[in-house]
């Protein structure tokens, strides 16, 4: 990451807003503590640290993340999605910084979701000492995750969090299936925007949600009404050279949208599936970009559909331990294949895999594409080419 000078009139402000905000925050103002350290925040650089950071003359970003995420959960004792995002951006800048692993790890653990829990505490633990105030609770943490079973729906409760609305207590998968219209010809849109919209499943979910939100004092119209002025919200952005090159052409694509947000969510959130031709073979192929949260749904609808034969996990708790089944994904990218364009196949039909794991730097929205999907990425690559001919 490129280092840059915050600059001597910088570092002063930072500094006295990270004064005031402790003030505030003695005084219990708490709406005034989270204004100031916004302020704070505002004056670092997007894209890169700071000398300033590195020589300790300000508070890093995690810190000052952190600070906040704790203001939003009251410390990690309220599920609080804001919150929640605010520890993840910590560990964005820094994946070891202690106290936003710990609260990230406390809040997870006081949800059942024992597993991911886990996975934080041990990153608190293994980056603590003896005598630092995390040693002990963190300690604790980690011994009672032993004697607890994990709740495990779902396991990725993080991302799950961050992408629900209040409303969607009412139903179990807050995540609705989008497609292109038939007609739409999309052979030049490989870099370009394509249009979504709802299936009919899907549009009478959102419509139930939206019903629900008018009779509990929050006044929406349908979703066939609210559509129409907000069709860019559901707008798919492709940027398939950036993940394939120029070896395929564009034919179809699905997607799974988090309601009320549209396509206007962290990428880490985003679940989109392609079907492609390669040039060189002239024959199918199907790439699949997605986080782990709403791969974790979709899996979970695909297993719950009479029409689907799809039974695997491809997430999964042994011991407390998130166990990742790369086994699974054949499978998994027939039945996607069928559920999103009617194509039917089966895993001896395709003649290669490539799974590769994805890293988003949302601070500088930049990302990294690397071999081996690993659990701490923000999303999974996923490319098949199969035998079917075009």
């Amino acid at each position: 990451m490129e280092e840059l000078d915050l600059g001597k009139d910088n570092t002063k402000q930072l500094n006295k807003f990270m004064e005031l905000a402790l003030k505030s925050s003695e005084a219990d103002k708490r709406d005034e503590t989270i204004a100031l350290l916004s302020s704070a925040i505002s004056l670092y650089p997007a894209n890169a640290i700071t000398a300033e950071e590195l020589n300790g003359s300000v508070p890093s970003r995690s810190e000052v993340l952190t600070k906040l995420g704790m203001l939003f959960t009251n410390s990690a004792a309220n599920l609080d999605p804001t919150g929640i995002h605010l520890f993840q951006q910590a560990l964005v800048y820094n994946p070891d910084y202690v106290s936003a692993n710990f609260y990230l790890g406390k809040i997870l653990l006081n949800n059942g979701n024992i597993a991911e829990a886990h996975y934080y505490l041990e990153r608190a633990f293994k980056n603590t000492i003896e005598n630092d105030r995390f040693y002990g609770p963190v300690k604790k943490m980690i011994d009672e995750t032993v004697n607890k079973k994990d709740l495990g729906d779902p396991i990725f409760a993080v991302d799950y969090l961050i992408g629900q609305a209040v409303s969607h207590t009412l139903v179990e998968n807050p995540i609705g299936t989008f497609k292109k219209m038939s007609f739409d010809k999309i052979e030049n849109k490989y870099d370009a925007n394509v249009q979504m919209f709802p299936t009919e499943e899907s549009k009478q979910k959102l419509d139930k949600i939206r019903e629900f939100n008018s009779n509990h004092g929050f006044k929406q119209e349908s979703f066939d009404e609210f559509l129409p002025a907000n069709l860019p919200l559901f707008e798919e952005n492709n940027q398939l050279s950036v993940f394939l090159g120029e070896g395929y052409t564009l034919v179809d694509e699905g997607a799974e949208i988090y309601d009320v947000c549209g396509l206007n969510v962290d990428t880490s959130l985003s679940f989109t599936c392609y079907k492609l031709i390669k040039n060189d073979t002239d024959q199918l192929s199907y790439l699949l970009l997605a986080g782990k949260s709403p791969l974790e749904l979709k899996e979970r609808k695909l297993r719950e559909n009479e029409a689907s034969s799809y039974g695997q996990k491809i997430f999964d708790v042994y011991k407390n331990q998130i166990i990742f089944n790369e086994d699974a994904l054949p499978e998994f990218m027939t039945a996607l294949a069928k559920d999103y364009f009617n194509d039917q196949f089966t895993a001896e039909d395709i003649n290669n895999i490539l799974v590769n794991g994805i890293k988003d730097i949302t601070f500088n929205q930049s990302l990294d594409i690397h071999e081996k999907f690993q659990l701490n990425d923000s999303r999974i690559k996923i490319l098949i080419d199969t035998n079917q001919k075009a």
